[in-house]
């Protein structure tokens, strides 16, 4: 839909000035919005010394791709291990958390919409809305203890596993979302029952109904969660930092915050101003390489996410 129909925009006088006026606001919006993009990807490939040159240089001189090619191929000063396995960590933790929150989320949301009672249903989902009135801060020590001494945080004495540097350290917290939950039971209630109680009339199964004909009606919010849990699960940094302190097991996150670490301020507030190949250049290469998977995404699955939200906010 065009923001002003094709007789206003045929008009002249005040009709012409307002549109250019609009026009004019959402392009300074858009370069805002996109110029500290364009400067990371700038600083990434330009000389580290270069990045505290004045004037500024909107341009690189010279250019370093290689800063890409040295992150990809090894271990350098910034990391201590190659890149690529940072990047596979997150690559394992963002697609096992969508392998098993999604499944959880839809059967969980499903159960409540349509196979318990009113009452029932009523309580297990204000039950869901209040876990989301609970701040992350408050369950980090409860949730730590719990996947150090698993399934007894309280006795160590007992047998028990310990989940910590481990992947699973950061997927069995995520299993469960209540906002999914919340949103995939709200798409559930709006399908027409006349649909299910057909299907159970042909004698199908709870099971076969889900997947038949719920499923197949749900892709666009299913497409909507599994990318904003994709890249959640991708940006996250305070939980896998907390509990993932062998670096091996590392996501590219925490890698990014230990790259910006290595290259501090000097006591004295000044930057320092590596002459090597890697230094705050390599950190603005490890931003643009955390950034790219969660735009690619976006891309790829566009259509079907800005169909989600659409539904997601008609039903909300």
């Amino acid at each position: 839909m065009a923001l002003l129909p094709a007789v206003g925009r045929k008009r002249g006088g005040k009709t012409r000035a307002a549109l250019y006026a609009i026009f004019g606001v959402l392009w300074l919006g858009v370069i805002l919005h996109l110029f500290p993009v364009y400067w990371m990807l700038v600083a990434s490939i330009e000389g580290d010394v270069q990045n505290f040159t004045h004037p500024i240089s909107f341009w690189p001189h010279p250019a370093l791709p290689q800063v890409y090619r040295i992150l990809l191929k090894g271990a350098s000063d910034l990391l201590p291990l190659p890149m690529t396995v940072y990047l596979r960590n997150s690559v394992l933790l963002a697609v096992g958390v969508m392998c098993t929150q999604i499944p959880i989320s839809i059967l969980s949301a499903y159960a409540i919409s349509r196979l318990h009672g009113r009452r029932w249903a009523r309580v297990l989902f204000l039950f869901i809305i209040g876990t989301m009135m609970i701040p992350s801060e408050v369950t980090l020590i409860p949730s730590y203890l719990i996947l150090k001494n698993f399934p007894f945080p309280s006795n160590t004495q007992l047998p028990h596993m310990d989940f910590l540097n481990t992947l699973w350290a950061v997927i069995l917290p995520s299993m469960a979302w209540a906002w999914a939950v919340l949103i995939f039971k709200g798409w559930f209630d709006s399908i027409p029952r006349e649909t299910m109680e057909a299907a159970r009339v042909d004698g199908a199964g709870e099971l076969r109904i889900l997947w038949s004909i719920v499923l197949p009606l749900s892709m666009p919010v299913i497409a909507f969660i599994g990318y904003q849990t994709f890249s959640s699960v991708w940006d996250s940094f305070t939980w896998p930092l907390i509990v993932l302190q062998n670096v091996h097991m590392w996501p590219l996150s925490v890698a990014l915050n230990s790259a910006q670490s290595a290259l501090q301020s000097s006591p004295s507030g000044q930057p320092q101003m590596s002459t090597g190949v890697l230094g705050w250049n390599g950190v603005m290469a490890l931003a643009v390489l955390q950034s790219i998977p969660v735009f690619a995404m976006f891309i790829l699955f566009r259509e079907q996410i800005v169909r989600g939200v659409k539904i997601t906010g008609l039903n909300a």
